[in-house]
Protein backbone atom coordinates (compact mmCIF):
# COMPACT_ATOMS: atom_id res chain seq x y z
CA UNK A 1 0.00 0.00 0.00
CA UNK A 2 3.02 2.46 0.64
CA UNK A 3 4.35 1.30 -2.61
CA UNK A 4 0.84 2.65 -4.18
CA UNK A 5 1.29 5.95 -2.70
CA UNK A 6 4.78 6.29 -3.04
CA UNK A 7 4.42 6.19 -7.15
CA UNK A 8 1.52 8.36 -6.66
CA UNK A 9 3.66 10.90 -5.56
CA UNK A 10 6.22 10.89 -8.29
CA UNK A 11 2.92 10.90 -10.48
CA UNK A 12 2.04 14.16 -8.90
CA UNK A 13 4.95 16.02 -9.31
CA UNK A 14 5.65 15.27 -12.73
CA UNK A 15 2.69 16.07 -13.67
CA UNK A 16 2.38 19.37 -11.88
CA UNK A 17 6.11 20.12 -12.56
CA UNK A 18 5.86 19.62 -16.41
CA UNK A 19 2.06 20.97 -16.66
CA UNK A 20 1.35 17.83 -18.84
CA UNK A 21 -1.91 17.61 -19.78
CA UNK A 22 -3.59 13.92 -20.29
CA UNK A 23 -2.66 12.11 -23.88
CA UNK A 24 -4.79 11.88 -25.94
CA UNK A 25 -6.30 8.17 -26.19
CA UNK A 26 -5.21 7.13 -29.75
CA UNK A 27 -2.67 7.37 -31.70
CA UNK A 28 -1.63 10.98 -33.87
CA UNK A 29 -1.08 10.14 -37.61
CA UNK A 30 2.49 10.17 -38.45
CA UNK A 31 4.17 9.57 -41.31
CA UNK A 32 4.90 5.37 -41.76
CA UNK A 33 8.09 4.66 -39.63
CA UNK A 34 11.05 3.51 -42.00
CA UNK A 35 12.58 -0.03 -40.74
CA UNK A 36 15.97 -0.04 -40.07
CA UNK A 37 18.47 -2.71 -39.45
CA UNK A 38 19.04 -3.44 -35.78
CA UNK A 39 21.01 -1.34 -33.07
CA UNK A 40 23.93 -3.74 -32.14
CA UNK A 41 24.75 -3.37 -28.68
CA UNK A 42 28.25 -4.06 -27.28
CA UNK A 43 28.34 -4.10 -23.38
CA UNK A 44 31.52 -3.70 -21.43
CA UNK A 45 34.00 -3.75 -24.04
CA UNK A 46 32.92 -7.13 -25.79
CA UNK A 47 32.03 -8.96 -22.66
CA UNK A 48 28.26 -8.75 -23.98
CA UNK A 49 26.47 -8.44 -27.03
CA UNK A 50 22.99 -8.00 -28.29
CA UNK A 51 21.29 -6.47 -31.18
CA UNK A 52 17.99 -4.67 -30.41
CA UNK A 53 15.10 -3.28 -33.59
CA UNK A 54 15.36 0.02 -34.67
CA UNK A 55 12.78 2.33 -36.59
CA UNK A 56 13.02 5.64 -38.61
CA UNK A 57 10.71 8.46 -37.73
CA UNK A 58 11.89 11.47 -40.27
CA UNK A 59 15.53 11.05 -39.97
CA UNK A 60 15.27 10.14 -36.44
CA UNK A 61 16.60 6.34 -34.50
CA UNK A 62 14.18 5.00 -32.27
CA UNK A 63 14.77 1.37 -30.56
CA UNK A 64 11.70 -0.38 -28.33
CA UNK A 65 11.02 0.21 -24.78
CA UNK A 66 10.50 -3.78 -24.18
CA UNK A 67 13.15 -5.00 -25.90
CA UNK A 68 15.63 -2.07 -23.98
CA UNK A 69 13.74 -2.88 -20.24
CA UNK A 70 14.73 -6.82 -20.89
CA UNK A 71 18.32 -6.02 -22.51
CA UNK A 72 19.18 -4.17 -19.27
CA UNK A 73 17.23 -5.51 -16.97
CA UNK A 74 15.10 -2.68 -15.90
CA UNK A 75 11.74 -2.73 -14.14
CA UNK A 76 9.19 -1.14 -15.65
CA UNK A 77 5.95 0.41 -14.37
CA UNK A 78 3.35 1.77 -17.19
CA UNK A 79 0.41 4.44 -16.63
CA UNK A 80 -2.08 3.91 -19.25
CA UNK A 81 -3.83 6.77 -18.24
CA UNK A 82 -1.56 9.22 -17.90
CA UNK A 83 0.72 8.11 -20.45
CA UNK A 84 3.53 7.67 -17.82
CA UNK A 85 6.83 5.41 -17.81
CA UNK A 86 8.92 4.29 -14.54
CA UNK A 87 11.91 2.60 -15.33
CA UNK A 88 13.78 1.89 -12.20
CA UNK A 89 17.09 0.36 -11.39
CA UNK A 90 18.27 -0.79 -7.90
CA UNK A 91 18.08 2.63 -5.97
CA UNK A 92 17.85 4.89 -9.23
CA UNK A 93 14.55 5.49 -11.06
CA UNK A 94 14.00 7.35 -14.67
CA UNK A 95 10.58 8.79 -14.95
CA UNK A 96 8.79 10.17 -18.35
CA UNK A 97 5.38 10.85 -20.44
CA UNK A 98 5.61 9.30 -23.78
CA UNK A 99 5.49 12.19 -26.48
CA UNK A 100 7.07 14.67 -23.67
CA UNK A 101 10.08 16.42 -23.71
CA UNK A 102 11.13 16.35 -19.80
CA UNK A 103 11.64 13.47 -18.07
CA UNK A 104 12.89 13.06 -14.33
CA UNK A 105 16.58 11.27 -13.49
CA UNK A 106 15.83 10.77 -9.84
CA UNK A 107 16.09 14.12 -8.97
CA UNK A 108 16.93 15.95 -11.83
CA UNK A 109 14.38 17.44 -14.17
CA UNK A 110 16.12 17.47 -17.79
CA UNK A 111 14.45 18.61 -21.42
CA UNK A 112 15.73 16.31 -24.53
CA UNK A 113 15.69 17.07 -27.62
CA UNK A 114 13.45 13.97 -29.12
CA UNK A 115 10.68 12.72 -27.09
CA UNK A 116 8.85 9.08 -26.78
CA UNK A 117 6.44 8.13 -28.96
CA UNK A 118 3.75 5.13 -30.22
CA UNK A 119 4.11 3.01 -32.70
CA UNK A 120 1.53 0.47 -33.31
CA UNK A 121 0.69 0.06 -29.78
CA UNK A 122 4.51 -0.05 -28.97
CA UNK A 123 6.43 2.54 -27.19
CA UNK A 124 9.47 4.22 -28.87
CA UNK A 125 12.68 5.38 -27.51
CA UNK A 126 14.63 7.77 -29.50
CA UNK A 127 18.66 6.60 -29.11
CA UNK A 128 19.92 9.91 -27.97
CA UNK A 129 17.14 9.22 -25.18
CA UNK A 130 19.02 6.43 -24.01
CA UNK A 131 21.31 7.97 -22.77
CA UNK A 132 19.79 10.01 -20.06
CA UNK A 133 18.06 6.67 -19.46
CA UNK A 134 21.00 4.86 -18.95
CA UNK A 135 23.00 7.03 -17.78
CA UNK A 136 20.43 8.02 -14.87
CA UNK A 137 19.45 3.94 -13.39
CA UNK A 138 22.81 2.29 -14.64
CA UNK A 139 25.39 4.39 -14.08
CA UNK A 140 26.62 3.58 -17.46
CA UNK A 141 28.53 5.43 -20.32
CA UNK A 142 26.61 5.50 -23.55
CA UNK A 143 28.35 6.12 -27.12
CA UNK A 144 26.15 5.68 -30.08
CA UNK A 145 27.80 5.72 -34.07
CA UNK A 146 24.90 6.66 -36.23
CA UNK A 147 27.49 5.20 -38.95
CA UNK A 148 28.08 1.54 -37.66
CA UNK A 149 24.25 1.31 -35.77
CA UNK A 150 26.20 0.60 -32.68
CA UNK A 151 25.67 1.36 -29.48
CA UNK A 152 28.52 0.95 -26.62
CA UNK A 153 27.50 0.67 -22.96
CA UNK A 154 30.14 0.67 -20.33
CA UNK A 155 30.07 0.43 -16.52
CA UNK A 156 26.71 -0.32 -16.33
CA UNK A 157 26.29 -3.17 -14.21
CA UNK A 158 28.04 -1.37 -11.42
CA UNK A 159 26.07 -2.27 -8.16
CA UNK A 160 27.21 0.22 -5.12
CA UNK A 161 25.15 3.15 -6.81
CA UNK A 162 26.60 5.75 -4.99
CA UNK A 163 27.27 7.17 -1.03
CA UNK A 164 25.63 10.35 0.70
CA UNK A 165 26.17 11.59 4.11
CA UNK A 166 24.48 13.54 6.52
CA UNK A 167 26.06 15.12 10.00
CA UNK A 168 24.24 15.64 12.88
CA UNK A 169 25.56 17.27 16.23
CA UNK A 170 26.52 14.22 17.76
CA UNK A 171 27.16 11.76 15.02
CA UNK A 172 27.88 11.46 11.24
CA UNK A 173 25.47 8.72 8.75
CA UNK A 174 27.15 7.88 5.51
CA UNK A 175 24.71 5.28 3.63
CA UNK A 176 25.67 3.24 0.83
CA UNK A 177 23.51 2.66 -2.12
CA UNK A 178 23.48 -0.93 -3.24
CA UNK A 179 21.66 -1.74 -6.87
CA UNK A 180 20.73 -5.39 -4.76
CA UNK A 181 21.39 -7.08 -1.26
CA UNK A 182 25.23 -8.03 -1.18
CA UNK A 183 27.21 -9.20 1.86
CA UNK A 184 29.75 -6.70 3.46
CA UNK A 185 31.74 -6.54 6.44
CA UNK A 186 32.69 -3.42 8.34
CA UNK A 187 36.43 -2.89 10.38
CA UNK A 188 38.67 -1.31 12.03
CA UNK A 189 42.01 -1.74 10.74
CA UNK A 190 43.93 1.72 12.38
CA UNK A 191 42.05 3.85 15.48
CA UNK A 192 40.95 6.41 12.99
CA UNK A 193 39.98 4.07 9.96
CA UNK A 194 36.85 2.18 9.13
CA UNK A 195 37.07 0.09 6.53
CA UNK A 196 33.65 -1.53 4.61
CA UNK A 197 34.42 -4.60 1.95
CA UNK A 198 31.11 -5.21 -0.20
CA UNK A 199 31.98 -8.52 -1.04
CA UNK A 200 31.03 -8.63 -4.99
CA UNK A 201 30.47 -5.10 -4.79
CA UNK A 202 31.05 -3.36 -9.09
CA UNK A 203 31.51 0.80 -8.28
CA UNK A 204 33.34 3.62 -9.81
CA UNK A 205 35.34 5.06 -7.15
CA UNK A 206 35.37 8.85 -8.63
CA UNK A 207 32.03 8.77 -7.50
CA UNK A 208 31.74 7.24 -4.55
CA UNK A 209 34.71 9.61 -3.13
CA UNK A 210 33.41 12.76 -0.44
CA UNK A 211 35.81 15.13 1.23
CA UNK A 212 32.98 15.31 4.61
CA UNK A 213 35.42 17.12 7.34
CA UNK A 214 32.47 17.95 9.87
CA UNK A 215 33.45 16.88 13.04
CA UNK A 216 34.28 13.50 12.99
CA UNK A 217 34.78 12.31 9.44
CA UNK A 218 37.35 14.01 7.22
CA UNK A 219 36.46 11.73 3.99
CA UNK A 220 35.71 8.79 2.54
CA UNK A 221 37.16 7.19 -0.87
CA UNK A 222 37.02 3.97 -2.74
CA UNK A 223 38.33 1.15 -4.20
CA UNK A 224 37.79 -1.37 -7.22
CA UNK A 225 39.27 -4.41 -5.61
CA UNK A 226 38.87 -7.87 -7.43
CA UNK A 227 36.20 -9.34 -6.13
CA UNK A 228 34.97 -6.47 -3.82
CA UNK A 229 34.15 -2.68 -3.58
CA UNK A 230 36.51 -1.14 -0.42
CA UNK A 231 34.95 1.95 0.93
CA UNK A 232 37.67 3.66 3.84
CA UNK A 233 36.48 6.02 6.02
CA UNK A 234 39.02 8.09 7.49
CA UNK A 235 37.87 10.03 11.03
CA UNK A 236 39.00 12.73 12.89
CA UNK A 237 40.09 10.66 15.79
CA UNK A 238 39.33 7.14 17.43
CA UNK A 239 35.36 7.18 17.16
CA UNK A 240 33.00 4.33 17.75
CA UNK A 241 30.81 3.11 14.82
CA UNK A 242 27.33 0.95 14.41
CA UNK A 243 27.02 -0.71 10.60
CA UNK A 244 23.65 -2.44 9.49
CA UNK A 245 21.61 -3.14 6.52
CA UNK A 246 17.95 -1.48 5.38
CA UNK A 247 15.71 -2.27 2.38
CA UNK A 248 13.75 -0.48 -0.50
CA UNK A 249 16.05 0.73 -1.93
CA UNK A 250 18.82 -1.42 -0.46
CA UNK A 251 21.74 -0.10 1.44
CA UNK A 252 24.37 -0.05 3.92
CA UNK A 253 24.64 2.55 6.58
CA UNK A 254 27.26 3.15 8.89
CA UNK A 255 27.06 5.67 11.92
CA UNK A 256 30.23 7.40 13.20
CA UNK A 257 29.92 7.81 17.27
CA UNK A 258 26.31 6.52 16.73
CA UNK A 259 23.62 7.46 18.71
CA UNK A 260 22.87 5.89 22.19
CA UNK A 261 20.77 2.80 21.86
CA UNK A 262 17.89 4.73 23.24
CA UNK A 263 18.04 7.24 19.95
CA UNK A 264 17.20 4.03 17.50
CA UNK A 265 13.92 4.29 19.50
CA UNK A 266 11.31 6.37 19.17
CA UNK A 267 11.71 8.94 22.38
CA UNK A 268 10.26 12.50 21.51
CA UNK A 269 7.04 13.30 19.70
CA UNK A 270 5.93 16.71 18.90
CA UNK A 271 1.76 17.18 18.66
CA UNK A 272 0.53 20.42 16.44
CA UNK A 273 -2.97 21.81 17.07
CA UNK A 274 -3.33 23.41 14.32
CA UNK A 275 -4.03 27.48 14.29
CA UNK A 276 -4.55 28.96 17.66
CA UNK A 277 -5.32 32.83 18.63
CA UNK A 278 -5.85 35.19 16.10
CA UNK A 279 -6.38 32.67 13.41
CA UNK A 280 -9.47 30.31 14.70
CA UNK A 281 -9.44 28.03 11.99
CA UNK A 282 -12.39 26.83 10.24
CA UNK A 283 -15.85 27.67 12.55
CA UNK A 284 -19.06 25.40 12.19
CA UNK A 285 -22.36 26.91 11.49
CA UNK A 286 -22.62 26.34 15.29
CA UNK A 287 -19.68 28.08 16.27
CA UNK A 288 -17.53 25.65 16.98
CA UNK A 289 -14.14 26.88 16.42
CA UNK A 290 -11.18 24.32 14.79
CA UNK A 291 -8.31 25.80 16.94
CA UNK A 292 -10.11 24.68 19.93
CA UNK A 293 -11.25 21.41 19.07
CA UNK A 294 -7.69 20.15 17.88
CA UNK A 295 -5.91 21.59 20.96
CA UNK A 296 -8.57 19.60 23.39
CA UNK A 297 -7.63 16.21 21.04
CA UNK A 298 -4.07 17.25 20.84
CA UNK A 299 -3.77 17.01 24.64
CA UNK A 300 -5.86 13.84 25.18
CA UNK A 301 -3.13 12.59 22.65
CA UNK A 302 -0.15 13.65 24.91
CA UNK A 303 -1.41 12.02 27.49
CA UNK A 304 -1.92 8.79 26.29
CA UNK A 305 0.89 8.69 24.83
CA UNK A 306 2.60 9.75 27.98
CA UNK A 307 1.32 7.53 30.21
CA UNK A 308 1.02 4.38 28.06
CA UNK A 309 4.49 4.52 25.81
CA UNK A 310 6.31 7.00 28.60
CA UNK A 311 7.51 9.09 25.64
CA UNK A 312 8.25 12.50 25.82
CA UNK A 313 5.42 14.57 24.09
CA UNK A 314 6.09 18.70 23.57
CA UNK A 315 2.88 20.55 22.15
CA UNK A 316 3.54 23.55 19.88
CA UNK A 317 0.97 25.24 21.72
CA UNK A 318 -0.58 24.61 24.85
CA UNK A 319 -2.97 27.41 25.13
CA UNK A 320 -5.08 29.86 22.98
CA UNK A 321 -2.48 31.59 21.13
CA UNK A 322 -1.11 32.27 17.88
CA UNK A 323 1.97 30.19 16.64
CA UNK A 324 3.76 31.06 12.63
CA UNK A 325 3.39 27.71 10.73
CA UNK A 326 7.50 27.73 10.30
CA UNK A 327 7.80 27.95 14.09
CA UNK A 328 5.90 25.01 14.44
CA UNK A 329 8.01 22.61 12.71
CA UNK A 330 11.26 24.45 13.56
CA UNK A 331 9.65 23.47 17.39
CA UNK A 332 9.76 19.68 16.24
CA UNK A 333 13.14 20.15 14.70
CA UNK A 334 14.93 21.93 17.62
CA UNK A 335 13.28 19.11 20.41
CA UNK A 336 14.78 16.48 17.60
CA UNK A 337 11.64 15.36 17.81
CA UNK A 338 10.91 11.24 16.13
CA UNK A 339 7.49 12.01 14.90
CA UNK A 340 5.27 15.37 14.16
CA UNK A 341 1.32 15.35 14.43
CA UNK A 342 -0.56 18.14 13.17
CA UNK A 343 -3.99 17.95 13.81
CA UNK A 344 -6.83 19.71 11.85
CA UNK A 345 -10.28 19.46 11.07
CA UNK A 346 -11.90 19.60 7.93
CA UNK A 347 -13.93 22.25 5.82
CA UNK A 348 -15.66 22.56 2.90
CA UNK A 349 -16.31 25.43 0.81
CA UNK A 350 -19.69 27.30 -0.07
CA UNK A 351 -22.39 25.52 1.02
CA UNK A 352 -21.25 21.95 0.39
CA UNK A 353 -20.64 19.72 3.84
CA UNK A 354 -18.28 17.67 3.27
CA UNK A 355 -17.54 14.90 5.69
CA UNK A 356 -15.20 12.11 7.05
CA UNK A 357 -11.73 12.21 7.87
CA UNK A 358 -8.36 11.96 6.15
CA UNK A 359 -4.60 11.95 6.90
CA UNK A 360 -2.26 13.69 4.43
CA UNK A 361 1.83 13.32 4.15
CA UNK A 362 4.12 16.45 2.73
CA UNK A 363 4.18 16.18 -1.10
CA UNK A 364 2.16 17.65 -4.15
CA UNK A 365 -1.17 17.42 -4.25
CA UNK A 366 -2.65 14.79 -5.94
CA UNK A 367 -6.16 15.90 -6.61
CA UNK A 368 -7.58 19.55 -6.68
CA UNK A 369 -9.55 18.38 -3.32
CA UNK A 370 -6.06 17.99 -1.89
CA UNK A 371 -5.30 21.43 -3.31
CA UNK A 372 -8.00 22.98 -1.78
CA UNK A 373 -7.20 21.56 1.50
CA UNK A 374 -3.87 22.38 1.47
CA UNK A 375 -4.74 26.11 0.40
CA UNK A 376 -7.05 26.50 3.38
CA UNK A 377 -4.64 25.21 5.75
CA UNK A 378 -1.72 27.48 4.09
CA UNK A 379 -3.95 30.83 4.11
CA UNK A 380 -2.38 31.51 7.72
CA UNK A 381 0.77 32.22 6.60
CA UNK A 382 -1.29 35.75 5.73
CA UNK A 383 -1.21 36.30 9.17
CA UNK A 384 2.69 36.12 9.49
CA UNK A 385 5.00 39.12 9.43
CA UNK A 386 6.77 39.08 6.04
CA UNK A 387 5.10 36.06 5.05
CA UNK A 388 6.97 34.42 1.86
CA UNK A 389 5.47 33.80 -1.54
CA UNK A 390 3.92 30.05 -2.28
CA UNK A 391 6.60 28.26 -3.86
CA UNK A 392 6.63 27.85 -8.02
CA UNK A 393 5.79 23.41 -8.77
CA UNK A 394 9.55 23.53 -10.38
CA UNK A 395 11.08 25.00 -7.01
CA UNK A 396 8.70 22.85 -4.73
CA UNK A 397 9.44 19.55 -6.06
CA UNK A 398 13.12 20.08 -6.78
CA UNK A 399 13.37 20.88 -3.05
CA UNK A 400 10.78 18.51 -1.88
CA UNK A 401 13.65 15.42 -3.25
CA UNK A 402 16.13 17.01 -2.29
CA UNK A 403 15.29 17.29 1.37
CA UNK A 404 12.72 14.81 2.36
CA UNK A 405 14.30 12.26 3.74
CA UNK A 406 11.64 10.89 5.27
CA UNK A 407 8.97 10.31 2.54
CA UNK A 408 8.81 6.76 3.02
CA UNK A 409 8.08 6.71 6.63
CA UNK A 410 5.82 9.56 6.61
CA UNK A 411 3.89 8.29 3.84
CA UNK A 412 3.80 4.99 5.98
CA UNK A 413 2.98 6.99 9.38
CA UNK A 414 -0.16 8.20 7.09
CA UNK A 415 -1.50 4.93 6.56
CA UNK A 416 -1.16 3.71 10.07
CA UNK A 417 -3.24 6.87 11.33
CA UNK A 418 -5.70 6.43 8.92
CA UNK A 419 -6.22 3.28 9.57
CA UNK A 420 -6.01 3.40 13.30
CA UNK A 421 -8.67 6.35 13.27
CA UNK A 422 -11.28 4.29 11.31
CA UNK A 423 -11.33 1.65 13.47
CA UNK A 424 -12.65 4.23 15.87
CA UNK A 425 -14.58 6.34 14.13
CA UNK A 426 -18.14 5.87 12.26
CA UNK A 427 -17.58 8.79 9.94
CA UNK A 428 -16.23 8.29 6.28
CA UNK A 429 -13.02 7.33 5.62
CA UNK A 430 -11.48 9.55 2.85
CA UNK A 431 -7.89 7.37 2.80
CA UNK A 432 -4.65 8.93 2.71
CA UNK A 433 -3.51 11.77 0.31
CA UNK A 434 -0.60 14.10 -0.16
CA UNK A 435 -0.43 17.82 -0.29
CA UNK A 436 2.33 20.96 0.32
CA UNK A 437 1.84 21.92 3.72
CA UNK A 438 3.61 25.07 4.64
CA UNK A 439 3.23 23.30 8.31
CA UNK A 440 5.27 20.18 7.29
CA UNK A 441 7.77 21.85 5.06
CA UNK A 442 11.10 21.30 6.20
CA UNK A 443 10.46 18.52 9.26
CA UNK A 444 13.54 16.75 9.79
CA UNK A 445 11.44 13.62 10.76
CA UNK A 446 8.44 11.33 9.47
CA UNK A 447 5.70 14.25 9.74
CA UNK A 448 1.46 14.01 9.19
CA UNK A 449 -1.47 16.26 8.68
CA UNK A 450 -5.24 14.62 10.23
CA UNK A 451 -8.00 16.42 8.90
CA UNK A 452 -10.01 13.95 11.71
CA UNK A 453 -13.70 15.58 10.70
CA UNK A 454 -15.28 18.35 8.95
CA UNK A 455 -16.31 21.00 11.08
CA UNK A 456 -18.97 22.74 7.86
CA UNK A 457 -20.64 19.47 8.53
CA UNK A 458 -23.70 20.18 11.29
CA UNK A 459 -23.14 16.25 12.52
CA UNK A 460 -19.55 16.14 12.78
CA UNK A 461 -19.47 19.28 14.23
CA UNK A 462 -21.39 18.06 17.01
CA UNK A 463 -19.11 15.22 17.07
CA UNK A 464 -16.33 17.21 16.78
CA UNK A 465 -17.73 19.29 20.17
CA UNK A 466 -18.67 15.49 21.66
CA UNK A 467 -15.60 14.22 24.68
CA UNK A 468 -16.18 11.18 24.12
CA UNK A 469 -15.44 11.52 20.13
CA UNK A 470 -12.42 13.71 20.87
CA UNK A 471 -10.90 10.64 22.69
CA UNK A 472 -11.51 8.22 20.32
CA UNK A 473 -9.66 10.52 17.48
CA UNK A 474 -6.79 10.58 20.40
CA UNK A 475 -7.04 7.02 20.65
CA UNK A 476 -7.14 6.15 17.17
CA UNK A 477 -3.82 8.21 16.75
CA UNK A 478 -2.23 6.40 19.50
CA UNK A 479 -2.84 3.35 18.36
CA UNK A 480 -1.11 3.70 15.33
CA UNK A 481 1.86 5.94 16.41
CA UNK A 482 2.75 2.89 19.14
CA UNK A 483 2.11 0.52 16.15
CA UNK A 484 4.70 2.81 14.23
CA UNK A 485 6.85 3.00 16.70
CA UNK A 486 7.30 -0.70 17.48
CA UNK A 487 7.67 -1.36 13.61
CA UNK A 488 10.76 1.01 13.39
CA UNK A 489 12.20 -0.33 16.34
CA UNK A 490 12.57 -3.89 15.68
CA UNK A 491 13.72 -2.44 11.72
CA UNK A 492 16.26 -0.85 14.05
CA UNK A 493 17.27 -4.56 15.74
CA UNK A 494 15.90 -3.50 18.82
CA UNK A 495 14.08 -6.12 21.23
CA UNK A 496 10.41 -5.32 21.26
CA UNK A 497 8.63 -6.99 24.55
CA UNK A 498 4.77 -7.94 23.84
Amino acid sequence: MVKKVLIGLVVTALIALIALPLLAQQEEINPAPVSRSGVKVIYDEGQAEATIKSLTFQGIDFVYLKETVKLFRLDLEWDAITKKVTLTSGPDQVIFFVGSSQIMVNDRIKKITQSSRFSNGAILLPIDFLSEILDGILKARIDWDPKTRILKVSGGRLNVRGVRHSSYLDSTRIVIDLLRPLSYKARKKLPDQVIIDVYGGECNPGELSLEINDDRVKNMQAFQLPNATQIVVRLIQDLPYKDFTLKNPNRIVLDINPPTKAHYKITTIVIDPGHGGKDPGAIGRGGTREKDVVLTIAKELKRLLSERLGIRVVLTRTGDYFVPLRERTARANNERADLFISIHANAALGRARGGGFETYFHSLALTEEAKAVARRENAVIRLEKGSRRAMSQAEFILWDMAHNTYLNESSELAILAQEGLDKKLKIRNRKVDQAHFYVLSGADMPSILVEVAFISNPREENMLRNPDFQKRVAEGLYNAIALYKRNFERSMGLVISE
